[in-house]
């Protein structure tokens, strides 16, 4: 029993990173679609299976004297990550492709470390410092070639449009951290990402009392649907999910490694089974496997 708890984290983790890497290249898939592209349809669906889950395995009961700090805490992390980094994501897989996105999306330990660092006093290792090191100079290869190759095509990558996956990577960091704050006062992972979800539905839901187009968009989130936009929100919801239940059997270390190999298998299915990406730069490659280092170092 003991062997089947152990392998049950590093399983679930396995899982969560398949679940990344489809979502990717469904997101991909939805730069021809309508309305905001299911943003907030994601939102909707990440809030729906949480509730489900806080009902079906932790239970809807809550303690009494309900430590409203570990709320607090929780809607702020949705915000961070429903809203910012959610939406950020979306724009980063459109503009950058699965495979750079990808890259770009393991600056969230870089951050993460920064942010416990400034925010929880955690102190930074050598072993941190070598990770992060090999995380940003994966990054700075991937700048470099986008400047080398916009000097001979006027279409490629702009340096410019790495700062949206950069963007959602420091937001999903700083999710992170709110939602550790969150769990030490309240341990209730699957009730916490509800609420979670439920936070950055509100902000949506606020935003478009003021905002035409956000407006528009909350009210064709369904009308706008298709088989793209459902896929994405589904994968990306029980990518999620399935993260938060693997930290429950494993330590932190190996889930983030595991989690890691996120970047190799979206780079495997866009370009092998889906053929949404033609091919690989030797640059996006080196920077994932050093992202992957990176992690690895982090971690340890």
């Amino acid at each position: 029993m003991r062997g089947g708890v152990t392998l049950l984290g590093p399983l679930l983790a396995l899982a969560s990173a398949v679940a990344f890497a489809f979502g990717n290249v469904f997101i991909s898939r939805t730069g021809l679609s309508q309305g905001d592209r299911g943003v907030m349809f994601s939102v909707v669906v990440t809030m729906a299976m949480s509730a489900a889950l806080w009902g079906v395995i932790e239970g809807t009961a809550l303690p009494l004297g309900l430590p409203w700090r570990g709320i607090v805490w929780f809607a702020l992390a949705g915000v961070s990550a429903m809203v910012f980094g959610r939406s950020l994501l979306y724009a980063s897989v459109r503009r950058l492709g699965v495979a750079r996105s990808s890259a770009v999306k393991r600056l969230n330990p870089f951050f993460s470390v920064l942010l416990a660092s400034v925010i929880l006093q955690e102190a930074i290792g050598l072993s941190d410092l070598a990770g992060m090191v090999c995380i940003a100079a994966g990054f700075g290869l991937m700048i470099q070639e986008s400047f080398a190759q916009r000097a001979t095509d006027p279409t490629g990558h702009r340096p410019a449009d790495y700062a949206i996956g950069v963007t959602a990577a420091l937001a999903y960091a700083m999710a992170y951290i709110l939602r550790k704050l969150g769990l030490e006062a309240l341990p209730s992972p699957a009730f916490g990402t509800f609420i979670s979800a439920l936070a950055g539905f509100c902000v949506f839901l606020g935003s478009s009392v003021v905002n035409p187009r956000m407006r528009a968009n909350l009210v064709g989130m369904f009308r706008h649907l298709d088989r793209w936009i459902g896929l994405a929100a589904v994968f990306v919801s029980i990518g999620q999910i399935l993260m938060f239940a693997a930290l429950a059997y494993a330590e932190v270390s190996t889930v983030v490694m595991i989690a890691s190999l996120e970047i190799f298998l979206s780079i495997f299915l866009s370009i092998f089974v889906f053929k949404t990406e033609r091919r690989l730069t030797r640059a996006v490659m080196i920077a994932a496997v050093l992202a992957f280092i990176g992690v690895g170092l982090v971690a340890a």
